[in-house]
This record gives structure tokens, C-alpha cells and sequence, in this order.
């Protein structure tokens, strides 16, 4: 344990038990999630039931600084605090949170000990945070236990917990969708990255079915990271066509979901763009094997949603640096192709 982490130890003591609380007008509620863009996403049907539940207490969200823009217009938070986690900017943050008062905080998705420790630390009342082994949640004011259910349960079950009775199981994200944006317009996204290597299906598939969706006369825009460039450019080089174009590592987010709205569908990892798509309503094939879909799959508008889950969660037993991605090449491209007849076909039928 390094030192300013046992410095600030020193200085923590419990929340109030969850039990006495009583929500009043005067109350000002801190929501963080500030790791992963999907995490992040998966977040909002938390909060907008918060606000639902609660409308006259104001919503204060700490969000990472690179994801805060899809969020600057959301109306169901009054405020952004920008923090990345760890110890980088946490006494700034800090600061900022003490100007608050009767706050109570939820926690629904990032890092320990920094999170726990930024709430006891502001000044919180009352602090939950989604099921957690951290050696810090004897401080916390209810101890969750860990449930079968999809991530977006987890987050809503500390909305429930403090009262909250008007729950949306809904994503979304705040308006920055520009009506005159009309670039990608009914192509095919591919999303081809993922945060972890095990969920990545190969990029030699997403060739070789890039390769029968041009002779459908499809297009294909490609999707990621600036890290994830090259394997965008494996499939340009692979197939050499005009109707492929690799967008990965060109976009901020507010472009990547402009980009993501006029997509006819996207065929796509287990990753934060999926959620994105899942958010903006717009049509997804999504590829599972290293991780549960019924976790953290689709969860609404399940008619435009088809997903292809695999048993591999053999490779969740492997240590970090031993996963590749064995359980992702358990799906075949024709089963991914097939998805797409189906969907394509389903989405005919509506317009």
C-alpha cells in the first residue's frame, strides 16, 4: 500500500447506515463514474432515475474528462465534475465536492481505494457503491451483494435502495446528436477494439465478412481508437475497396456518436461503442464469448438487438496477461453473417 493511500486512510471514518437515511429537498447527490465509456454509459439509466425519483435534489456527476462531452447537455444532471481516478487531480476534486453540503454519494463504477476515499473524504453522509470487494467497504453505508442480473440492475439497485421509485432502464446521452450530420449514412459499422484483447473476435473475420458484405453492395466504416488504427488498416489492405473506410483514431466522441447514429447497424465487440449504439437506438450484432451478454448485453429495444454468445468463459480462469483470444475465435464468421440476413432482413420489414 503505498504511502498517500495509508495517509488517507488515516483520516476515514463510516457514513451514516443507509437505514437512517431520510431524502429532503436540502440533499445534493455526487454520482461517479468516471472509468470506461461504457461503464459510463451503462450508468445513465442510474441516474436518470435518480432524477425522476428525486427532482428537486440536484445531481452532481464526476465523469472522466474524455467522456464528459457526451454529457455536457444531459438533463438529468446539473453538474460535471471532471476527474480520471486515481490520485491525479483527486484533491482537486475533492475541493470541489466539499463546497456541497447533506451530500450523499453513488458510487456506480470506478477505481478503488480513490473513490471510496474521495467520498468519506468530501464530506459525504452517505455513500453506496455496486457490489464491491474493496477492503474500504466497511466505511460504506450498505454492504450490496453481488447479484445475477445485468450490470444496469447493479447500478439501479443503489437507486432503489436509497428510495427511488420512478426507474428507467433506459440509456442515453445528452444532445449532442447534430440533425445535419449526414456522413455514413446507412453504412455498416464494424467495431473492431475492445479494452481487452480476449473480447476482440479476430480481425482476419472481420475481413472475411467485410468481404461478403461488399458484394451485398453494403459499406462498411470501421470504428476505434487511435490504438486501434492498424487493424483497421489490415482490412482495408485486405479487401482494397472504396466502400471501406477506417475511422479509428479520427473522431472525438461527440463525432464517433454522430457517426454511430447514422449507421444502418454495427457489428461490434463487447465495448463502450456498443453501449453507445445500444443508447442512440441504433441496430447492433454484438459478439460474446470472453464476457455474459445477459450482464452486459443489450438491455432495451431487444428487436433491433441480436447477439451471438459463446461459452468462453474458460478464458476468465486464465491470469490477465494469458487471455487471447481463443474464446472469441469460437464464433464463426457465417454465424455472424447470418445475424446479418436476419437483422437486415427485420429491418426491411419496418421501413
Amino acid at each position: 500500500m503505498k504511502f498517500l493511500e495509508k495517509f488517507l486512510n488515516l483520516f476515514l471514518g463510516p457514513a451514516k447506515p443507509i437505514d437512517s437515511l431520510k431524502i429532503n429537498e436540502n440533499h445534493t447527490f455526487i454520482v461517479i463514474s468516471n472509468t470506461g465509456l461504457g461503464d459510463t454509459i451503462l450508468s445513465t439509466p442510474a441516474i436518470k432515475s435518480l432524477k425522476k425519483s428525486f427532482p428537486q435534489n440536484k445531481i452532481i456527476a464526476v465523469l472522466k474528462k474524455s467522456h464528459s462531452p457526451l454529457f455536457k447537455n444531459f438533463k438529468y444532471i446539473d453538474k460535471i465534475i471532471e476527474y480520471d481516478g486515481k490520485y491525479k487531480g483527486f484533491f482537486k476534486t475533492l475541493f470541489k465536492l466539499k463546497k456541497y453540503k447533506n451530500k450523499i454519494t453513488l458510487i456506480f463504477h470506478s477505481n478503488g481505494p480513490q473513490d471510496i476515499q474521495l467520498a468519506i473524504l468530501s464530506g459525504s453522509e452517505y455513500i453506496l457503491k455496486h457490489p464491491t470487494n474493496s477492503y474500504l467497504k466497511k466505511y460504506l453505508s450498505y454492504d450490496f451483494t453481488k447479484k445475477t442480473q445485468h450490470n444496469i440492475e447493479d447500478k439501479l439497485d443503489l437507486v432503489r435502495k436509497i428510495g427511488g421509485k420512478n426507474i428507467d432502464k433506459t440509456m442515453e446521452i445528452g444532445d449532442v446528436i447534430d440533425s445535419d450530420f449526414k456522413e455514413f449514412k446507412n453504412y455498416i459499422g464494424f467495431q473492431v477494439g475492445s479494452v481487452d484483447f480476449c473480447r476482440m473476435w479476430p480481425i482476419e473475420r472481420f475481413s472475411k465478412l467485410a468481404e461478403i458484405l461488399i458484394k451485398n453492395n453494403e459499406k462498411i466504416v470501421i470504428l476505434g481508437a487511435e490504438n486501434e488504427k492498424y487493424l483497421g488498416d489490415k482490412i482495408i489492405k485486405t479487401i482494397n475497396n472504396k466502400n471501406i473506410i477506417n475511422m479509428c483514431g479520427k473522431t472525438d466522441l461527440v463525432t464517433l456518436a454522430n457517426i454511430v447514429n447514422n449507421l444502418k447497424m454495427l457489428i461490434t465487440n463487447d465495448t463502450g461503442t456498443m453501449h453507445l449504439a445500444i443508447a442512440l437506438k441504433i441496430p447492433t450484432i454484438s459478439l460474446f464469448s470472453a464476457s455474459d451478454s445477459n450482464a452486459m448485453g443489450p438491455y432495451q429495444n431487444l428487436e433491433i438487438h441480436r447477439v451471438i454468445q459463446k461459452d468462453g468463459s474458460f478464458i476468465q480462469k486464465l491470469p490477465k496477461k494469458k487471455r487471447d483470444d481463443s474464446a472469441m475465435k469460437l464464433i464463426e464468421v457465417d454465424e455472424v453473417y447470418e445475424k446479418y440476413k436476419e437483422l437486415n432482413e427485420y429491418l426491411k420489414g419496418k421501413n
